[in-house]
């Protein structure tokens, strides 16, 4: 009967001293990013980055251009009061302007909606969703990381001089 717990126990050893070998290993060959990968995850930042303007812009032309909304001054009051009917009141807005800035937050929510997709796209067609999320959480961790991935971002930005062409 010893002898049983005492395999039982040195297997459950070796398996321990395995696990401590080859985990960390495993782990830090998972956790290792190329330069390649920071590359890619900067390219796919900036296609963010560029979709989110966009989304951005639409929003603003949305609440801007609709001429109940005030130049967008009854929009941010109406947004203000979120859905306290005594503050609603107490701006005024009549049932036109409600039924406006309702159908604006329909606008905002497709708007969401749909970067929401084209970032999911364009994460999962240029870069992968495990390289993506594996360097977005190596870029928190790591400040080596970090600095060669702040290094990339600067080389891949356009220059003062490229700038100034395009104009």
């Amino acid at each position: 009967m010893k002898s049983v717990k005492l395999k039982n126990s040195l297997l459950g050893f070796g398996l321990l001293v395995a696990c401590l070998v080859v985990c960390p290993k495993t782990m830090a060959q998972d956790a290792e990013i190329t330069s390649e990968e920071l590359t890619q995850y900067a390219q796919v930042s900036a296609k963010i980055d560029s979709l989110k303007a966009g989304m951005k812009t639409k929003i603003s032309e949305a609440v801007k251009s609709n001429e109940l909304m005030d130049g967008g001054k009854l929009y941010n009051k109406l947004n203000k009061a979120k859905g306290d009917e005594a503050k609603i009141a107490e701006i005024g807005a009549t049932e036109e302007q409600l039924a406006a800035y309702a159908q604006i937050q329909e606008d905002i929510k497709a708007f969401k909606a749909d970067f929401k997709t084209q970032y999911t796209a364009v994460v999962k067609d240029e870069i992968g969703a495990g390289t993506y999320n594996k360097v977005k959480k190596a870029l928190k961790a790591d400040a080596a990381v970090k600095a060669q991935y702040d290094e990339i971002v600067a080389s891949l930005a356009p220059s003062a001089e490229e700038t100034e062409g395009e104009e």
